[in-house]
């Protein structure tokens, strides 16, 4: 008996916030009527392009691409090229190029497909540099071959 109220003196901040947050949801979930939650309930420009706009938010996605599991350009935003592909040696990937340069702010994030059997793999990604013949230019490097790979440029608001 002793143990179960040392456990509960212990974690009494813990049990408190615990059920506040169950009454709460609770509560929504007894007295709001179904469905009354949606896009209904907006009223018309209760989200403005101010909300939206890239200078209220930190960063956007300036470039992004998709490779398919046979190492094909897939799709891009704006128009990308694949400079070179290897799916095999020690380091599967390549080099996307983009139309126009990568300013320096830049960086570039990189992730796989998850398989169904679950099995685990990662792409890595980064902004080349070095003068016009590396502008608008990713290297991509992944861990495993034969996965499809989607990249996004990320830049930082000006």
């Amino acid at each position: 008996m002793t143990r179960v109220v040392h456990h509960l003196k212990s974690n009494v901040v813990a049990y408190l916030a615990l059920f506040i947050a169950l009454g709460g949801t609770g509560y929504a979930a007894i007295r709001l009527p179904a469905g009354s939650v949606d896009n209904r309930a907006l009223r018309n420009h209760s989200v403005s392009a101010v909300k939206l706009d890239r200078g209220s938010i930190a960063g956007y996605v300036r470039d992004w691409a998709r490779i398919d599991s046979n190492g094909r350009l897939v799709s891009s935003r704006p128009k990308a090229r694949l400079i070179g592909w290897t799916e095999t040696g020690p380091a599967p990937g390549g080099l996307i190029q983009w139309s126009r340069p990568v300013p320096a702010s830049c960086f570039a994030l990189a992730g796989t497909e998850i398989l169904p059997d679950g099995s685990v793999a990662y792409a890595s990604s980064q902004v080349a540099s070095g003068g016009q013949s590396h502008a608008g230019q990713t290297y991509i490097l992944m861990s495993a071959p034969q996965r499809a790979v989607n990249v996004a440029v990320l830049c930082p608001q000006p």
